[in-house]
Order: C-alpha cells, then sequence, then structure tokens
C-alpha cells in the first residue's frame, strides 16, 4: 500500500492544473554554457506586478556590475552576460530580504532571481494559487528581456529554475507537480511536504534539501517526493536539522549554488564537486545524476584511473580478506551483487563468497575487507553518480569513498577509503554481470 500522504497545517489536497507558458521555448532546448568564471555583484529591481487581484510584488536580483561582495545594490546596472532566470520562494511570514543568504549566492553566480513577496498562508499553497503567483513572476520576469535596463540579458530559450523554502519548498514542489509549470528544468524545493504525484509535463533536475528532525514539515513526507521523482535527483540531509537550522551552515547555499550551476549552465565541475561540498559529520548526501545505474544488481566494478577491477585477494572466501585492484579475470571474486539496504544504500556482497565489504575503522587509508553480513553501517555504501555509470562509493558509517590508495595502477593495489576528492580513483563504472 503506498504511503499516504501528510500535510502541512491542514493544507487542502484540492489543485488544478496550472498553466505553464512554453512559447518562448524551443522543442529542444540547451543549456546556458560557459558557466561565469567570477562571482559577480548584485543589483535588485522591484516590480509591482499583479496575476488579476492578487499582488506579485517581486525584487528581482540580478548579476550587477562593480566588484562582488556586499549586500545587493537597488537599480545597479547589469553586468555583463546572458543570465538564466532561477527563482525563490520565501516561506511562511518571511520574505526576500529574509532569504538573502541563498539568493545573492545564486545571483552571485550568474543567475536572474525573481524573488516574490507574498503573504501568503498553507491555504494559498494547497489549492493553487501561490504556485500560479510564481509562475507568473517567472512569465514576467521573462518579459524583462524585450525591454527596460535588464533586456538583452536573460536567456528564456532554456528554461528555469525554482526554489524556495518551507511554503516556498512546498510551492517549488507544487510548481513540478499539481500545477505543473513545464518551463522548470531545474528545482531546489527546501523544508517541503509531497504535493503531489509529478507531472509528466515537467522534466526537470530536481535537489531536496531538509532537516531529518524537522517537526514543522515533516522529513518522511519529503523522502516520499523525492523516491516519486525520476533521476536525475539528489537529496541533501541535514542530521539532526530542524526546520531552518541549516541556513547557517554554508555548505547549504553551496550545495544549491553547485546544483543551479550544473543543471543551468552544464558545469559538470559543479557537478563533482557536490558530494564534497555536501560532505559531514551531520550530513548525508544521496544522488542519482547520470543515469539509472543506481540499482541493485551484480556488477564489476572497474576504476576509472587504472581500468583494473575490484577484486578480492586470492579469491578467498574467509572474512578479513582485503580487497584490491587486478586485471580482469572474469572469476566470480571481481563480481559484487549490490543489495538494498534502504534510505538510499547498498551491501556490496562478493558473488564467490557471499560476504560483504566492510571498513575496517573510520580512518583515512582504512583497508576494505570482506565479512559476514551483520548490517552495521560499517557495512553499507551509497553511490554518487556522475553519469554514463561511473559512480562513487561513500561509507555509511565513515563518510569517506572507496579509493585506489595513492592513485596506483599496479595490480594489487589497495582499495581503501579516503575523503571525497573527486579524482578517478575515486570513480567506479559498474559494469552489470
Amino acid at each position: 500500500m503506498p504511503m499516504q500522504r501528510r500535510t502541512f497545517l491542514g493544507l487542502g489536497a484540492a489543485g488544478v492544473l496550472g498553466a505553464g507558458a512554453t512559447s518562448l521555448f524551443g522543442a529542444a532546448p540547451a543549456l546556458a554554457d560557459p558557466a561565469p568564471a567570477n562571482p559577480f555583484a548584485v543589483g535588485v529591481r522591484r516590480y509591482n506586478w499583479t496575476r488579476g487581484s492578487r499582488a506579485v510584488t517581486t525584487y528581482v536580483y540580478y548579476p550587477a556590475t562593480g566588484s562582488a561582495g556586499g549586500n545587493p545594490v537597488t537599480d545597479a546596472p547589469v553586468a555583463n552576460g546572458v543570465f538564466p532566470v532561477y527563482n525563490f520562494t520565501h516561506g511562511f511570514q518571511s520574505s526576500p530580504q529574509n532569504s538573502l543568504f541563498i539568493i545573492r549566492r545564486l545571483a552571485e553566480a550568474g543567475f536572474i532571481v525573481p524573488a516574490p513577496h507574498f503573504n501568503h498562508n498553507p491555504s494559498d499553497v494547497g489549492n493553487g494559487e501561490t504556485p500560479k503567483d510564481v509562475s507568473q513572476a517567472i512569465t514576467n520576469t521573462l518579459a524583462l528581456n524585450t525591454s527596460g535596463p535588464l533586456a538583452g540579458h536573460i536567456r528564456t530559450d532554456i528554461g528555469v529554475g525554482v526554489s524556495g523554502h518551507s511554503l516556498g519548498g512546498m510551492t517549488t514542489h507544487g510548481l513540478l507537480t499539481r500545477w505543473a509549470d513545464s518551463r522548470i528544468i531545474s528545482a531546489n524545493p527546501q523544508s517541503c511536504t509531497d504535493q503531489g504525484t509529478p507531472s509528466s509535463s515537467v522534466n526537470a533536475k530536481v535537489l531536496f534539501v531538509h532537516g531529518d528532525r524537522d517537526d514543522l514539515t515533516g522529513y518522511s513526507s519529503a523522502r516520499q517526493a523525492y523516491a516519486e521523482m525520476t533521476w536525475p535527483k539528489a537529496f541533501l540531509t541535514f542530521v539532526g536539522g530542524s526546520h531552518t537550522s541549516f541556513w547557517s551552515d554554508q555548505r547549504f547555499p553551496t550545495t544549491v549554488v553547485d546544483w543551479a550551476r550544473w543543471t543551468m549552465y552544464g558545469d559538470t565541475a559543479a557537478r563533482d564537486r557536490l558530494p564534497a561540498d555536501a560532505a559531514g559529520s551531520n550530513t548525508r548526501w544521496e544522488a542519482e545524476l547520470g543515469d539509472s545505474s543506481g540499482q541493485p544488481g551484480a556488477y564489476r566494478l572497474i576504476a576509472r584511473h587504472s581500468g583494473k577491477y575490484a577484486d578480492i585477494d586470492g579469491l578467498s572466501t574467509a572474512a578479513g580478506a582485503k580487497l584490491l585492484q587486478w586485471s580482469s579475470t572474469g572469476r566470480t571474486n571481481q563480481q559484487f551483487e549490490f543489495v538494498d539496504a534502504g534510505e538510499g544504500h547498498f551491501k556490496i556482497k562478493a558473488r564467490h563468497s557471499g560476504l560483504v565489504l566492510q571498513v575496517a575503522s573510520n580512518a583515512n587509508g582504512a583497508d576494505i575487507t570482506q565479512q559476514a553480513d551483520t548490517g552495521a553501517t560499517s557495512q553499507h555504501w551509497r553511490l554518487t553518480e556522475h553519469g554514463g555509470g561511473v559512480v562513487s562509493i561513500i561509507n555509511r558509517q565513515s563518510g569517506l569513498a572507496m579509493d585506489v590508495w595513492e592513485y596506483s595502477t599496479a595490480d594489487g593495489a589497495r582499495v581503501t577509503q579516503y575523503p571525497y576528492n573527486g579524482n578517478d580513483n575515486q570513480r567506479f563504472t559498474r559494469q552489470p554481470v
């Protein structure tokens, strides 16, 4: 039986499909490219827009001329360039100005950020009014490309990004589900609850951010929303985090900006930074980024830097035998079954022995050995996908990445663990058996 959807502060389930105008976009949009190399100063302009009788007052933040850093400058000249749109919607009884810690980072990174100021409430989100207001703000922002001080500086041909916290996060998820806006290609719901079934009219890469001790918007509801999304997708959990505790943690805006740069600019370096930028003792990073390889099944693991295979030393069936790299033999000690361990983790079972991979300790350079399955977190692994079946493999207990020691290309080199750095000796191609 599917999990019953949770609601937030008595949110209603009724809603109508929001119309996402698509006339500004081609059938096969490209990404903005290249991503800006350096941060911008930030400008802001206020627009007193409406949707029918509803006020949609919007502060549009944008890359501006001048030196990076400092507060946004009202009506500053726009910087040279053409920038994609990434909306931000604030939460209950908040404002764009209270959310500058994330809005400013997006604008500095090269995004036009419309940030509507709403006196909204849960009913406005639940009945679709706030999601439709956000779609209106996006439409009006895109129209600024035709006249006025931002004319010629807005990418109108690639789609848009949407983000928001709490009620704004629920609005963001609503734009992917019940009030779908088909212009969206990137999304970041923060501290949201599940607003419905993903719409087939939206093709977006989605990053969720949530504290797992949030007592206002249930973590389990956000997890259901994540489970229902197709890849590419990711989930950054702040372990022990509340509804807003991660606002002061720089991993939050840094990861969101990485996501926006990858999904809107095609910045693969930003994509590759995601696991490291999200890492820490009180975070959990999960991602399915490149393909559908993040699935249970039997695989061989090929180290990207050496072309050699993860191998249980000497075909041993004994507990404690080490994981090495070796040239291909075709034997079952180079084959591993990925078994779902729940919450985005796997057990990795050597097919010749039936034993599972385990880290010896939490230390850098600790050996990875095969051991009897005890269910310990040192035997649980999560995958960070890089596309084309290439993954990094992160231990649940230590938070460290599977790593061929000292970048060795030799047969017999130890496969150990080390802090994630994105190098090819921490990347393995999962080749189905």
